[in-house]
């Protein structure tokens, strides 16, 4: 089957014109024009995503969890039905269909949307429940993810001791029974469409984990670790509103080393990938992959500089928004 015909498994048009999008790693995703309206066509790697339906199975609870009335900060996209399921297997491969959700007229970058988006997902999915089939196996396990940058060796001295003060703190601080929530898995500003209100894509990863990881992902994904912490402030402001008080303070407390966690992973990933054959970032060579490590390295060092001050940031912003716990359990 040709892909301009896959539309038509969901009921629609067969596409009159479809554009390659590359900004993604993982999955292929097309822009499809059917009948005069514009879609994303996306085909899940199956390299990556070893149970897809267990993927379309847990964005069909986020779905329904986040259309409920009292969502007030966020949307998610509404993937289109081929018969009772979210998804059709054609051509070797399971594709999925939803309506292109453009930016908002005007919008730009809105850290403490963004935050407040992350913050209220988490806080809808509390008490639901996802398919017992992880998404990735062992997706957001450093300890796994430091073992093998270990075992495939080439690693600077340097490099190395960096990931291994890095894996003590993971140890003391994720160590200690968190609780595990329903989380997005990939809460980077670029998963955040500026819409009215805020729409959160690229629910592959959703599962279960610490608070602390889309939180961290966030504030990586926004600012380079300089001495202007506005951005910081204004993520960390919305989150905390989106949250809506659930959180513990330990909790809380752990969000800064999230930050750290969400940078040193994804350098170890990027190292890990430089290093072997079979690389998870699709479409990045070795060097590109050594370049992209060193630099998140460098963020993970420049975040190090102002741990006392992301510290007291953090606090006080969930100490601003503790009375908002009340607004949501009136």
């Amino acid at each position: 089957m040709d892909i301009r015909n896959i539309p038509t498994l969901f009921g629609l048009p067969e596409a009159s014109e479809l554009t390659e999008l590359n900004a993604g790693h993982i999955n292929r995703t097309f822009l499809a024009d059917c009948g005069g309206e514009r879609y994303i066509l996306q085909s899940l790697n199956s390299s990556v995503f070893r149970s897809p339906e267990a993927v379309m199975e847990n964005i069909g609870r986020a779905e329904a969890a986040i259309g409920q009335p009292q969502c007030r900060f966020t949307a998610v996209p509404h993937f289109i039905a081929c018969g009772d399921k979210n998804y059709a297997a054609a051509v070797g491969e399971l594709w999925r269909i939803y309506r292109y959700v453009p930016a908002a007229a005007g919008a730009a970058a809105d850290a403490a949307a963004a935050g407040r988006a992350f913050g209220e997902f988490i806080r809808l999915m509390d008490g639901n429940e996802l398919s017992p089939v992880p998404a990735i196996e062992g997706y957001h396990d450093f300890e796994a993810y430091y073992s093998e940058l270990k075992a495939l060796g080439g690693a600077t001295a340097d490099i190395m001791q960096t990931t291994d003060r890095l894996r003590e703190d993971m140890e003391r601080v994720f160590g200690s029974g968190l609780k595990n929530r329903i989380i997005h898995g990939d809460a980077k500003a670029d998963n955040i469409v500026m819409s009215d209100p805020p729409t959160i894509i690229d629910l592959d990863t959703v599962m279960y984990g610490c608070a602390a990881i889309d939180y961290g992902d966030l504030v990586r994904s926004v600012w380079d670790g300089n001495a202007d912490l506005s951005a910081v402030r204004q993520v960390t402001a919305g989150f905390a509103e989106g949250l809506g008080g659930i959180l513990t303070d330990d909790e809380v407390s752990s969000l800064y080393y999230g930050i750290l966690r969400s940078t040193g992973e994804l350098a170890v990933r990027y190292l890990a990938d430089s290093l072997r054959e079979n690389r998870y970032f699709r479409g990045r060579s070795r060097a590109q992959c050594l370049a992209r490590a060193e630099e998140l390295l460098a963020q993970l060092s420049r975040f190090r500089r102002h741990e006392s001050g992301l510290k007291e940031l953090i606090q006080q912003e969930f100490r601003r928004g503790s009375c908002i716990k009340h607004i949501y359990m009136l």
